[in-house]
């Protein structure tokens, strides 16, 4: 009885080291190491069999593209919004400064796990470390993809995930003390946050053209953002789930169509809100107005206008919005961002119940003497 052929072969060098290779489409495919012993060398050629036979097969002497060569590919591959290409070149910073000289094939699960224990004690934000490492992994997960690597070196239980922060509670009090302690010129500019839900670009990107007044209707076709290098610049909004029409408030539309007549130029493609000097209000030049609210307002410092999107979901999720309906209100491409309104209204009714315990305890206690 005859025995198949062995797969590849294996020869002892002088240094007492095994080679092993075996051929494929014509050419010998050596390993791109050296074994310490033939079991080990006999191991990956089985591993390169099984490679073959089920089609994961990759050549070893794939990957030797240096990392920081490979991310300018990836980088310049990908049709990104300016705003989204400067925060994924601002975190892609994280992982050249380890790793940018480097093959592929010698990014090692352990030097990964080591990069990503430095990052973590470096005092940058836990969940500013969990995007840094979604980039990497999605990052060599298209290395895998197109044949570099046998397997993705970036895989670190529970580092993708983060942390939810919990931020600050407004109600209608809190709102209306911004909007009546910040500039004149920005009061619509509050209320149409806190009750549209649009995101800050997406408010700053709106023009003439974009409101209806008459139908209190908001279209969200743009959103402005700050671009280095370019300055203010109008692009597409965050996602396809981000085109949307938004209804707002009867007594908002009033506040907002006072605020066109008075400072938005006549053209459609006006800007509706813009600097002091009629310049496209980027946030930066924003910042300085909403700080001097809070405290005007007797409010926490901490408090961003983006408070005011979640204060518009949670409200909306009060008042009985599903969760399909939240999200397209939202602009959210999935579930998860919008359940998280839910959850804050299901904890704002608790609270609302406690303090309703609260106030009728006195007359409980009365009742039972």
């Amino acid at each position: 009885m005859g025995s198949s052929r062995p797969f590849g072969n294996i020869r002892k060098l002088p240094s007492g080291r095994y080679q092993a290779r075996y051929w494929h489409l014509g050419k010998q495919v050596p390993a791109d190491t050296t074994f310490a012993t033939k079991a080990d060398a006999r191991a990956w050629l089985a591993t390169m069999e099984t490679d073959l036979l089920s089609g994961r097969h990759v050549d070893p002497s794939s990957g030797r593209e240096r990392f920081g060569v490979f991310a300018e590919r990836w980088l310049e591959a990908r049709d990104l919004r300016p705003r989204t290409r400067d925060t994924y070149a601002s975190q892609l910073a994280h992982i050249l400064a380890e790793f940018e000289a480097v093959e592929l094939r010698k990014i090692t699960p352990s030097a990964v796990r080591a990069w990503h224990g430095r990052l973590s004690n470096s005092g940058l934000h836990a969940n500013s470390v969990a995007k840094v490492y979604r980039l990497f992994r999605t990052m060599l997960d298209t290395a895998v993809d197109d044949g570099l690597l046998r397997t993705n070196p970036v895989h670190i239980k529970g580092a993708a995930v983060e942390r939810a922060i919990e931020r600050p509670m407004l109600d209608w009090d809190d709102i209306a003390g911004i909007a009546d302690a910040i500039h004149l010129r920005f009061r619509a500019l509050v209320w149409v946050g806190a009750t549209s839900g649009l995101r800050y670009g997406e408010l700053t990107g709106l023009t003439r053209r974009h409101v209806d007044i008459e139908d209190r209707e908001l279209r969200v076709e743009q959103a402005l953002s700050f671009v280095k290098g370019e300055g203010p610049t109008l692009g597409p909004p965050k996602s396809a789930a981000a085109h949307r029409t938004v209804v707002i408030p009867t007594g908002v539309a009033e506040i907002l169509a006072a605020h066109i007549d008075q400072y938005v130029a006549d053209e459609r493609d006006a800007l509706v809100f813009t600097s002091v000097k009629d310049s496209p209000l980027v946030n930066r030049y924003f910042a300085p107005y909403w700080k001097k609210a809070l405290k005007a307002a007797g409010l926490d410092d901490s408090i961003r206008f983006h408070d005011l999107r979640h204060h518009a979901g949670t409200s909306a999720a009060t008042a009985g919005a599903s969760l399909r309906e939240i999200m397209a209100r939202m602009g959210h491409a999935s579930s998860d961002a919008s359940l998280r309104y839910l959850k804050a209204s299901s904890r704002r009714d608790s609270e609302i119940a406690d303090a309703i315990e609260q106030r009728m305890s006195g007359d409980l206690d009365r009742s039972e003497r």
